[in-house]
């Protein structure tokens, strides 16, 4: 009986053993097969910009390999959701903005919890907003657009990428910091916007600088204020909203990657690592600054921490005006 006992341990502890190294090995192989990042944004924006950027040199430093999913709906919910139901192997990746941690304050009875649906990965870069103005309006600065929208409150109208958007939640805070109201017109994403932008049949939008460089430089678009607090390096005689005549105004927006919830930390730490080498690549540095992005990278706590600061500002806000 002992003989048997003693035999059947044996058995256990090797199989234990067997299936712990092969666990070890399937980590240390990681990744054996492509990995998909899920954009929650129609093609063309400047998060799918940044996206396929960093994509490239990231398989440029690792050997990696991606594809990019664009799933747009709902202000970015749609794909986050989708990622959130993903599993949790490391083969998914959420490019996120403000739109994850501002979308549960938008949708009634909304179930997504990113706290609880999705864990942090790298932030990869900050960007500001731009607002652009189509041919038909004839202000040639802030104070002029901001004295037409006075004028005739509601008929200069906005297009954003949807309620909880980037783009949405700038133009909002535009409007509350002016005391100015302007029509919202959606859009899937502020590539499907562009053609009314340029035509005139809309007449503004804050969209993202990647996108909107192209458009600015070529006079189809005029730029009138950049969200953020400094002037965009690549557009440096458009102002900062600010200095333009609204005090007090400030986005900086973040795009960062997020995995499902309950993804290994060995494999979070190693996707980590892989894009922090991309991110340090002096190729996607001199790219990232040619469309005024300001790479960062560093450890998943500070994309956590970036996303329940926008929780927290952004959950009043919204509420509020839910509310009114």
């Amino acid at each position: 009986m002992k003989s048997i006992v003693a035999t059947c341990i044996l058995v256990f502890a090797l199989t234990l053993a067997f299936y712990s190294s092969s666990a070890a090995a399937d980590d240390a192989t990681f990744p054996t097969r492509s990995i998909r990042i899920i954009v929650p944004f129609a093609p063309g924006g400047a998060a799918d910009v940044l996206a396929r950027t960093t994509a490239q040199y990231a398989t440029e430093q690792t050997g990696w390999q991606f594809y990019i999913e664009n799933i747009s709906g709902a202000g970015g919910l749609v794909g986050a959701q989708a990622a959130a139901h993903a599993a949790a192997d490391g083969y998914t990746i959420l490019l996120c903005n403000v739109s994850c941690a501002a979308g549960q304050f938008l949708v009634s009875n909304s179930t997504w919890n990113p706290k609880a649906a999705i864990a942090p990965l790298i932030v990869l870069g900050y960007l500001p907003n731009i607002l652009v103005v189509g041919p038909n309006i004839k202000a040639a600065t802030l104070k002029d657009f901001i004295e037409l929208a006075r004028e005739a409150p509601g008929k200069l109208s906005i297009a954003t990428s949807g309620s909880g958007s980037s783009s949405s939640l700038t133009a909002e805070l535009l409007m509350a910091k002016a005391g100015i109201r302007m029509t919202e017109i959606p859009y899937r994403g502020s590539s499907a916007a562009t053609p009314d932008l340029i035509s005139g049949r809309v007449d503004a939008m804050t969209m993202g600088l990647p996108e909107s460089l192209a458009l600015v430089r070529s006079g189809k678009l005029r730029a009138l204020g950049v969200t953020s607090t400094e002037r965009a390096p690549s557009l440096p005689d458009v102002p900062t909203i600010a200095e333009a005549g609204v005090p007090g105004y400030q986005f900086l927006g973040w795009l960062s990657m997020f995995v499902p919830k309950g993804t290994p930390d060995d494999i979070v730490a190693k996707l980590n690592a892989g894009f922090n080498k991309a991110v340090a690549s002096p190729a996607l540095r001199k790219r990232f600054a040619d469309l005024s992005i300001q790479p960062v990278g560093g450890e998943p706590a500070l994309a956590g921490r970036l996303l329940d600061e926008d929780i927290e500002l952004w959950g009043p806000i919204l509420r509020s005006k839910g509310s009114k």
